[in-house]
């Protein structure tokens, strides 16, 4: 049964009734809003993350995630990522799988002559979504829709969003979730906006972020001395740090359901990238709740002096600041 895609966005409910769902396409970033919005509505589900590779070597690992007995749930939600044809030779052995069991296959492109695409096709049983690319029109559409509650929207800000993402969904993802954090008032701004949205920038500057979070001394002497900080961007920088710290705050309050990190960081929504997961475990052992609220609360101070002294130099407090989070020490200016 072929579903639409706009559709599905638009009422993930459409999608409740079947227990086999595959979702294919050019569009990653779509493909990954489809298969979140299909983990969050089975929120009570266990959630088990396969590959192909893991398929190829060992064909019985599905029926085995399939009749093993969580310890979490009844419900299990199945997830193949990057699969392909060889996944119809273990179809009709997964196919008869019981209610509580369902299975999410995604994707590349599927050409019309795939087995796969047409098995998925003409059971009225099982659902396909095909992701095509987008184009500015649904881009558009889609902006709109996620910052409808900001105030200053505009065609401008929607055009730099997009200049910014190259037509990629995912960059559009992305650089929406960042303005989400950022503008925690709901106000748009069109200079900070741009700087938010400044990829080279971003980069550079998660470097020292990480190398402060780890405590790697020396390496972030090296990056703040060859980083071009503005001082108009102090308090962005503070934000950037604060929503690291929170997502590992987040993940420590999923580790007391689970009391294991890895599975604590696949539970989270949205989820971390697959690069960044050595990282967040390696911070994770490092800063525990306690460390991470007294960092929260030392940043959360530091802005609040620089709202109201307007003689203090940003960038020398943000640096200060950077430095201290590094070091675990808690002095101010």
């Amino acid at each position: 049964m072929i579903l639409k895609s706009f559709e599905i966005e638009n009422n993930i409910q459409k999608v409740a009734q079947y227990k086999f769902i595959l979702i294919y396409g050019e569009n990653i970033g779509l493909k990954e809003t489809l298969k979140r919005n299909i983990i969050n509505l089975n929120k009570k589900a266990e959630i088990i993350n396969l590959y192909q590779e893991d398929i190829n070597k060992n064909k019985n690992i599905v029926l085995e995630e399939i009749n093993n007995v969580s310890l979490f749930s009844e419900e299990k939600l199945i997830v193949i990522n990057q699969t392909n044809e060889k996944i119809l030779n273990e179809l009709t052995d997964i196919l008869d799988t019981r209610d509580k069991i369902k299975i999410i296959l995604i994707a590349d492109l599927l050409n019309k002559k795939s087995k796969l695409r047409t098995t998925f096709e003409r059971k009225s049983n099982l659902a396909i979504i095909p992701c095509y690319n987008d184009n500015d029109i649904t881009l558009r559409k889609l902006i709109q829709n996620e910052l409808r509650e900001f105030q200053n929207l505009n065609s401008n800000f929607i055009n730099m969003i997009l200049n910014h993402s190259n037509l990629n969904r995912k960059t559009v993802l992305s650089n929406l979730e960042k303005i989400k954090t950022f503008y925690e008032n709901k106000i748009l701004s069109e200079n900070s906006l741009d700087t938010l949205l400044n990829t080279d920038r971003n980069e550079l500057f998660e470097n020292i972020r990480n190398a402060a979070l780890v405590g790697d001394k020396n390496k972030l002497n090296d990056l703040l001395n060859n980083f071009a900080f503005v001082n108009d961007e102090a308090l962005l920088y503070l934000n950037k740090i604060n929503y690291k710290l929170i997502k590992l705050l987040e993940i420590h309050k999923e580790d007391l359901k689970y009391g294991n990190l890895e599975i604590s960081i696949e539970k989270m929504r949205p989820p971390i990238f697959w690069k960044d997961k050595p990282l967040y475990l390696k911070l994770l052992k490092k800063w525990h709740k306690s460390n991470i609220l007294e960092a929260l609360s030392y940043l959360g101070k530091v802005e609040e002096k620089l709202k109201k002294n307007s003689t203090l130099n940003g960038l020398t407090v943000v640096k200060n600041s950077i430095t201290n989070i590094c070091t675990n020490s808690w002095t101010y200016f």
